[in-house]
């Protein structure tokens, strides 16, 4: 049975587009592909999918995502933008701004940093990953993005494998104890991402909040060794394109990237 409580989330919940509806599970391999699928059948933009466990929760990279149960958030959403599954690295960016400010309705002490492209980092360590995905096919010309978020709440130290201890962290660990409500936490985030304007969402515009993601970066001007799907690529980070894509200088001149996973280089 699950532990969410869904009168607890509606009552903070203020947005009317994004966030229903809600649809609960106790256990699935998957939100992201429990959405995915979901699109097939025209499901409409703003569903929500919430698990207390995944089995074969997912990061980028293929990674699996540590989903203990009834502690954390594991959650999708469903968009229909007019543009094209490029608009990824925005919407990405814009899905962790819109985290980052959901978090700090609940406690604003949090110094919360933001790891381009899909991450959300306290004191050095991972809190949540974002993956954005889309199904094989349009549908009626429009492109469904899925979503998928996971984000480390009420974990302790314990509830950690021993192969997370020195890079993952909780709200909990870095609010030293205090618990966070999993259902307001995803209402302000709902709440947070339906005051994005619009246009962002829906065309291909540039990504206008860029002053917002650089004061909490915490990638700018360091150097970083970037992963690609077919080789390395290091660099200083230099800022972001409108579009969302990474600048970096290599010894070969400032390149665009845009995605990969980012890892700062070590001295």
């Amino acid at each position: 049975m699950s532990l969410f409580e869904q009168e607890l989330y509606f009552a903070n919940l203020r947005a009317t587009r994004i966030g229903m509806p809600l649809n609960i599970a106790d256990t699935l391999e998957s939100t992201n592909q429990f959405l995915l699928e979901l699109a097939t059948q025209k499901a409409q933009e703003g569903t929500l999918a919430v698990a207390e466990t995944q089995t074969a929760g997912r990061g980028r990279q293929r990674r699996l995502w540590h989903s203990p149960p009834g502690l954390n958030l594991y959650f999708s959403l469903l968009l229909w933008p007019d543009a094209s599954p490029l608009r990824r690295p925005q919407l990405a960016m814009l899905t962790a701004l819109a985290l980052r400010r959901a978090i700090l309705t609940q406690d604003a002490t949090l110094a919360i940093g933001l790891k381009w492209p899909n991450d959300l980092w306290i004191n050095g360590l991972k809190i949540s990953g974002i993956l954005c995905e889309c199904p094989p096919e349009p549908l009626d010309g429009r492109y469904g993005i899925v979503i998928g978020i996971g984000l480390n709440i009420n974990s302790l130290a314990e509830d950690f494998p021993q192969e997370l201890h020195a890079t993952a962290t909780s709200l909990r660990i870095q609010a030293g104890g205090k618990l966070s409500s999993r259902e307001r936490l995803l209402a302000e985030l709902s709440n947070a991402f339906q005051q994005l304007p619009d246009k962002r969402l829906k065309h291909a515009q540039p990504l206008t909040l860029l002053p917002e993601w650089n004061e909490h970066d915490i990638l700018i001007e360091k150097t970083i060794a970037v992963q690609r799907p077919n080789d390395i690529v290091t660099g200083m980070v230099t800022g972001y394109t409108p579009e969302g894509l990474l600048r970096l200088k290599t010894q070969d001149g400032v390149i665009t990237i845009s995605a990969g996973d980012a890892h700062l280089k070590r001295n």
